[in-house]
């Protein structure tokens, strides 16, 4: 299985991109993780204006917090992170320093 915790800053991505966002971020995953990682859960959380900033101004930068199947090698995590990185830039529009991507084993304890 595979969970992609998406944090966003209210306002950022409008709430009809969101399905388009979550199809091409499950399509994504399964294309660099194999389609026997799935299924894909998609969990949102939205920021509040005025609960947000960076370097003192509100902050524009959304987060992807993948937890995929244990064992994945290095370089499927690494081609993983560029794909759900670019794949949120070229659906919401955000530029890549507006986006944040991280994956973990599902049973990582750290």
């Amino acid at each position: 299985m595979i969970v992609l915790d998406l944090f966003l800053q209210a306002g950022c991505v409008a709430d009809g991109v969101r399905p388009t966002l979550a199809a091409s971020l499950e399509a994504a995953s399964l294309a660099e993780l194999g389609a026997d990682a799935g299924p894909v859960e998609i969990r949102w959380t939205v920021i509040r204006k005025g609960f947000g900033f960076r370097g003192g101004h509100p902050s524009t930068t959304s987060l992807v917090r993948g937890r995929i199947p244990d064992g994945c090698d290095p370089k499927t995590r690494a081609n993983l992170l560029r794909v759900l990185g670019t794949t949120w830039c070229d659906v919401t529009g955000a530029g890549e320093d507006e986006v944040v991507v991280s994956a973990r084993d599902w049973n990582w304890s750290g």
